[in-house]
């Protein structure tokens, strides 16, 4: 019987993916990254502070290519993606595609790490994103932020679940991570700006991460940022900044807050081709669009999502940077032991 071909691919150099690469490269079998963007890291490259300890992102993940970059036996094609994958003798064969050339190789095993997209904040139109230049989105935030911080803000306002838990958008779900971020960039605002007014508005409190209950609470209180619970009705432009009208729902009053930044806490969306790929090897996703484990019964890795086929990251559902990374490894784990049982250890 042929044996299995041991050569792993994974398709995405996120953090998740530069993990999972990291512990299947330390058992020497040959892995392939296939990443779209020009260079590793994905979201993670462009955040300075990961909650709640406000470890270094970019460094976090300068240390995480540095270690792929140690392993002669770690292949990245950079501006490269899986244009195709299917089953084929056991194993898989996968279509790979670069400045619209493509070449076919054949793999033992697929981790799957595509990450996330972030929701239109154009389709609130009435918070004008897109149209208002003191508006942008949270990632837009992380992206610039040492521009932002260096601007001056007399009044900062952050949206939180903008196309989250919003069944009129066709977003039911919880986006998990933005309540902790949204109070991180809260924390960096206002140290930036002491004498600045923050204000944070929310549905729900979810800080549910170790630590998180205390970091939110340590911003309120400590950073004097304002948490005012309700939706945001409409923002407009008026005496020279843009105002933010919404109701204050604790008290049962209406307020407007005139701000001259608005940051929106856009939801964590799935990425359609990396689920495309999914379905072709055999794998499902959920009514919400990320990534299915098989159930618990058929499989004892919780990143197995077919025969094969594993996943890491927030293509399965949000998560967290220590997530991620802790998913990465068991998505490596998973395949480590499907290739030791169906073919050569």
């Amino acid at each position: 019987m042929e044996m299995l071909n041991q050569e792993v691919l994974i398709i995405g150099g996120g953090i998740a993916g530069m993990q999972a690469a990291i512990d299947i490269g330390a058992s020497g079998r040959k892995v392939v990254i296939a990443e779209k963007e020009k260079t590793l890291g994905g979201h993670v490259k462009d955040y300075t502070c990961l909650f709640p300890d406000l470890s270094n992102g970019t460094a976090l993940v300068a240390q995480k290519v540095a270690k792929v970059e140690a392993f002669p036996n770690i292949t990245v094609q950079l501006e490269t993606e899986v244009s195709d994958l299917e089953r084929v003798n056991g194993g898989f064969k996968a279509s790979l595609t670069k400045n619209s050339a493509s070449e076919t190789q054949n793999f033992g095993a697929v981790v799957i790490a595509g990450g996330y997209g972030n929701f239109d904040g154009t389709k609130y139109g009435e918070y004008g994103y897109g149209r208002y230049p003191g508006v942008i989105t949270g990632i837009e935030f992380e992206q610039n932020m040492g521009e932002i911080l260096k601007r001056p803000v007399k009044t900062a306002v952050f949206i939180k679940c903008v196309g989250a838990r919003d069944r009129s958008k066709g977003m039911p779900y919880c986006s998990k991570v933005c309540c902790m971020y949204t109070a991180k960039q809260a924390k960096e605002l206002k140290n930036a700006h002491p004498d600045a007014s923050v204000y944070v508005t929310y549905m729900d409190i979810r800080a549910n991460f170790k630590n998180g209950e205390e970091f939110v609470r340590g911003v309120m209180e400590e950073e004097r940022v304002r948490y005012i619970r309700g939706r945001v009705g409409k923002i407009f432009p008026a005496n020279g900044c843009l105002t933010v009208r919404m109701e204050d729902t604790l008290k049962g009053v209406p307020q407007e807050i005139e701000a001259d930044l608005i940051v929106l806490a856009t939801a964590m969306v799935p990425v359609n081709s990396t689920n495309n790929l999914v379905m072709k090897v055999g794998g499902k996703v959920d009514d919400n669009g990320f990534i299915t484990s098989l159930p618990l019964a058929e499989s004892t890795n919780p990143m197995e999502v077919a025969k094969g086929v594993y996943y890491a990251g927030a293509c399965g559902f949000p998560c967290d940077v220590r997530e991620s990374l802790n998913q990465g490894s068991a998505a490596a784990a998973g395949v480590l032991s499907y290739l030791q049982v169906n073919g050569r250890p």
